[in-house]
């Protein structure tokens, strides 16, 4: 009887010793993204390149700030930053007719792209932070 509980305490030990340790180190956890600074953001259009510098102020993962057009500064509306995807909107004005681009991508480091939203169809786009926040 000995043996076996030997043999029994034996086998046990070579199989827990066969499993692998379970870490006690914390799961990394995504790095969080910060929008923060000036960015050009560019996509190609029927007229050739469209690139115009925003500038984003995040709290958070709320997402504000201004792009700038030849018509002046548009306020970033409904920005939000969840991981790393992020989405906000633009409404530019000219007389009394308005229409609203609403953009949402991802964001990697210091570049980010993704497509933004138009009544004349969806239009993809890429970003390069060019001033830290």
């Amino acid at each position: 009887m000995k043996h076996a509980h030997a043999f029994l305490g034996g086998t046990l030990l070579a199989l827990l010793a066969a499993v692998p340790a379970r870490s006690q180190e914390p799961v990394a956890q995504e790095r969080a993204v910060d929008m923060s600074g000036v960015w050009e953001i560019s996509s190609e259009t029927p007229r050739g390149t469209m690139t115009r510098k925003v500038t984003f102020e995040q709290d958070g993962s709320s997402l504000t700030g201004t792009m700038e057009t030849r018509m002046g500064s548009v306020p970033i509306q409904n920005g939000s930053v969840e991981g790393n995807k992020l989405s906000f909107t633009v409404v530019f004005s000219r007389g009394e007719r308005s229409f609203e681009m609403t953009y949402s991508g991802t964001v990697e480091g210091d570049t980010a792209k993704g497509t933004y939203q138009t009544s004349r169809g969806e239009v993809e786009w890429t970003a390069t932070r060019v001033e830290e926040g």
